[in-house]
């Protein structure tokens, strides 16, 4: 049976669909809850829906006849509208994202849809206007940048966001160097002040200081928080010969954030604070070598005691320096490159060497299914050999390579890997692989091609595969597309490393074919003095993971307590040293034996992990589920024993409906104590 639509009437419009009125069709774009305009082929306005004034604040007698481009203002892109003006000139549909405003001013974001309709002859008679209110989605989107580029407790940068402006701040032109200042700051004895007078006081001074060092900072200088008590400044304009003269002024203003004594707590606390610099080009040319230098010039500022000389010190500035600067030469420095390791050095090109010929050293370290207790996959990391036997870590050489040379060690790397699978094959141990790669090797048209025949060199599955991108600051993501698709086809998986603290946004990550993503371990490092707003970040992230039905693994697990809390807010994959620590491929098949055996039944048996659970309820205004009895916080109290009455009462009432919020935030309060008293 078939429906038959009656035919128009005489002197309808062709453009309303046959047997529909075209007061049907108003009706129904005043129904609708999205913005909805239909205007000339001019883009002059000939409808507007009611949804339309309400959210624009104009009416419809105000915008008819009105340019669609009443809606743009000063924050509105200009590549949009110019994008919007081609697509339209061209009869094509447009769809994308952009900042409108309102009649009052205030700006919106909305998801725009602009349909043509078409003539018989194929000419455009008027276009179709459909807008969303995406202004939730863009100010998470806003918030989840600059959570990851920012410190949560103070709000300056944070190490991310250093390491990205430090790279611009040092770039050559192809001329001469750049003058750049980088000084490591101090606050002196913080520490006991912190444990006098507690955690939240310690905080409460560091976002005081911070907030009074913000207020002094001029727009060449740059204040980033490495954590604890440690700051990085960033003068530009202020190295080369009068470096001296030039740092004297911004360090003697900065120094005036501590003239006043810090009320905390009822008490009233002075501070002095200490600062040691290394200039380029003088003191080095990259920020590995000027942040050693300028922890050098701290050590002996902070030695030197005495104020009259300033609070601060220059590396290279005094013979005292010269020699603590002489005294480390020969010393391993936490990257694991020997501090006489500059790039101008021999040592460099006696790594390389090394590295390229038979120096090289997959590790493996696991990532951990936190449900099942099982392995998701071991990520490859380059180690370097020395022929003494020691073993140098990425730091001490990755940084030095170009990309000719990076390019080679993937493949070096990716061979090795795969040949370690193989072998492992033969022992009955069947795992994934992951190996990093850095966009310069994955822009190498003959990259796909390599792997392929790698991966059939070695019989191994493209399915046990992951690449994990290495994301930098320069990477051209347009260009990307193509080569990921291609590996895509081949079967190898995707990954985007450091989910949080890279320099991507979440609307490119939803449009390029990653099928994992790995939370940054930066991202945890606010667990102990932040809990509760750090747990909230992590939950968020493991959402957008959800989100995008992508694989979600949490790095940088140095404990249970961290374990436990991304297991309980749903990252179903973990990887750090409270798992396993990276190690060579031939301890893999006996350390996988020994871990299957050693599992554990899931339970909350740390702070972290209590807080983890009872956030995952209090975020939704929801009560504990089941029975309080078999609720795993009142395992948690149980563990603790001691006199918790008033806790265990509270949880009471978080199992009933219509609970206190009161008695929830006590919760909250009294673990986030535990933990800090821990930490």
């Amino acid at each position: 049976m078939s429906l038959r639509r009656p035919s128009p009437a005489h002197g309808a419009s062709p453009h309303v669909a046959d047997g529909i009125p075209p007061e049907l069709l108003v009706r129904a774009l005043e129904a609708t809850s999205e913005i909805s305009l239909i205007t000339d082929a001019a883009q002059n306005i000939l409808h507007a829906s009611r949804s339309f004034s309400a959210i624009t604040g104009y009416s419809e007698a105000e915008v008819l006849g009105s340019n669609c481009r009443i809606l743009q203002g000063p924050g509105t892109a200009p590549e949009a509208a110019g994008t919007i003006r081609d697509a339209l000139a061209r009869g094509e549909q447009f769809r994308g994202d952009i900042l409108n405003y309102r009649k009052d001013g205030s700006p919106f974001w909305n998801a725009l849809t602009i349909t043509p309709l078409l003539d018989e002859h194929g000419q455009v008679t008027h276009f179709v206007s459909v807008q969303r209110d995406i202004n939730a989605r863009m100010a998470l989107h806003e918030q989840l940048r600059f959570q990851a580029t920012h410190d949560q407790l103070t709000g300056l940068p944070n190490r991310a966001a250093l390491d990205g402006h430090l790279a611009q701040a040092l770039k050559s032109d192809g001329g001469s160097r750049p003058a750049v200042a980088v000084g490591l700051i101090d606050l002196d004895r913080f520490k006991e002040v912190n444990n006098a007078l507690g955690h939240e006081a310690g905080d409460a001074i560091l976002k005081s200081w911070a907030a009074r060092m913000q207020a002094r900072l001029h727009p060449a200088e740059f204040l980033a928080r490495m954590g604890g008590d440690e700051f990085v400044l960033v003068v530009e304009g202020a190295g080369g010969d009068d470096a001296t003269a030039a740092l004297g002024g911004v360090l003697q203003r900065l120094g005036r954030s501590i003239d006043e004594p810090f009320d905390v707590a009822g008490e009233s606390i002075s501070l002095t604070m200490s600062a040691g610099l290394a200039c380029s080009p003088q003191d080095g040319c990259d920020m590995r070598t000027l942040l050693r230098g300028a922890d050098v010039a701290l050590n002996v500022a902070k030695a030197r005691g005495d104020r009259t000389r300033g609070w601060w010190e220059l590396a290279g500035n005094t013979a005292e320096t010269g020699a603590a600067w002489g005294s480390q030469a020969s010393a391993e420095t936490p990257g694991g490159m020997p501090a006489d390791s500059d790039p101008a050095g021999k040592p460099v090109a006696a790594y390389k060497a090394r590295l390229f010929d038979g120096g090289l050293e997959m590790f493996m370290q696991p990532a951990v299914d936190l449900d099942a207790g099982g392995v998701y996959l071991f990520e490859s990391l380059a180690r370097l050999r020395l022929e003494d036997g020691s073993i140098l870590p990425p730091a001490g050489f990755l940084q030095h390579l170009n990309a000719a040379e990076t390019d080679r060690l993937f493949r070096l790397g990716l061979d090795q890997v795969l040949a370690c699978l193989a072998g492992w094959d033969g022992l009955g141990l069947s795992a994934r692989v992951s190996v990093n790669i850095a966009p310069s090797t994955l822009l190498d048209p003959d990259c796909p091609r390599f792997v392929e025949e790698a991966l059939r060199r070695y019989a191994i599955a493209p399915q046990r595969l992951v690449l994990e991108l290495l994301e930098t600051e320069s990477m051209d993501w347009d260009l990307l597309h193509g080569p990921l698709n291609r590996l895509v086809k081949l079967g190898v998986g995707l990954a985007m490393d450091d989910l949080g603290a890279g320099y991507s946004s979440l609307k490119r990550l939803s449009m390029l074919p990653f099928t994992a993503v790995k939370i940054d371990r930066d991202m945890l490092t606010g667990l102990r003095t932040s809990p509760l707003e750090t747990l909230s970040l992590i939950a968020t992230l493991v959402q957008i993971g959800r989100d995008f039905d992508m694989t979600v693994v949490a790095e940088g697990l140095e404990d249970l307590g961290m374990t436990e809390a991304v297991t309980v807010l749903g990252a179903r994959y973990g990887q750090g040293y409270h798992l396993a620590r990276p190690m060579p491929a031939a301890d893999v098949p006996g350390w996988t034996a020994d871990f299957e055996a050693r599992r554990s039944p899931r339970q909350v048996r740390t702070a972290l992990g209590a807080l983890a659970f009872h956030l995952k309820f209090l975020r939704l205004g929801s009560p504990h589920p089941h029975a309080v009895e078999v609720c795993p916080f009142t395992g948690y109290l149980e563990s603790r024993g001691g006199s918790l009455g008033d806790v265990h009462r509270w949880h009471a009432q978080q199992h009933r409906a219509g609970s206190s919020s009161g008695a929830s935030r006590m919760i909250v309060d009294w673990l986030v104590r535990e933990i800090r008293q821990e930490a």
